[in-house]
């Protein structure tokens, strides 16, 4: 256990939830293994990304204990990691979750490749960065999966129904590629941006 996991953080312990998290992700970048590759820096950076890790996961999980009051602000995006047991997600989980937000879908599935326990979250957050490459066979697989390990969440089933309706929607369009525009990368950006949203709560195009 850390004995100053705000000091980590950089931040003081009565910052909000909110500041937290924006620490939180600067450090992760900051620190993230990748960007200190064949550096000689790579391990001293690997040791403070995973103190930041382990940092705030304690900070979360001792306020969550504690009775903190999370602020409406944050209330909807630790709601969305509390499906199929009721416990937040890991630090590992949550910067996936950054990654996905911000379309950066390989950073995505590389860290999501270093973490073992693959649970349904897991599956959908894989099955969304799949889709966001292109990668739609895999994206299918971990959709359908994330279904059947929590046939019960929402989120999981729409966003299987989605690539099922995209699917289809691939098949009849297929031989009509004709010369015009190659919108197919926009279409999957919205597509995966309106997903994220309704993770978030929120609908970014309702007739999806």
């Amino acid at each position: 256990m850390i004995s100053d996991p705000y000091k980590v953080l950089e931040v003081s312990p009565n910052a909000s939830n909110d500041e937290i998290k924006k620490a939180y992700r600067e450090l992760s970048r900051k620190y993230h293994p990748d960007s200190y590759v064949d550096n000689p820096l790579s391990e001293l950076a690997e040791e403070k990304f995973k103190e930041v890790q382990e940092a705030y996961d304690q900070i979360m999980k001792e306020r969550e204990n504690g009775g903190y009051g999370y602020s409406s602000g944050t209330s909807s995006y630790h709601q969305s990691y509390q499906y199929g047991g009721g416990q937040e997600e890991s630090a590992e989980m949550n910067m996936v979750y950054t990654y996905l937000n911000e379309r950066n879908y390989i950073e995505a599935l590389k860290l999501l490749a270093r973490i073992p326990l693959r649970t349904a979250r897991w599956y959908y957050y894989s099955a969304v960065a799949n889709a966001g490459i292109g990668n739609n066979i895999m994206a299918f697989d971990h959709a359908r999966q994330a279904v059947n390990m929590d046939p019960g969440n929402p989120e999981y089933r729409n966003l299987l129904n989605q690539l099922e309706w995209q699917s289809k929607r691939y098949q009849n369009t297929r031989y009509n590629s004709g010369s015009g525009p190659n919108i197919g990368n926009l279409c999957c950006d919205l597509w995966c941006a309106d997903t994220l949203c309704e993770c978030m709560g929120g609908d970014l195009i309702s007739c999806c």
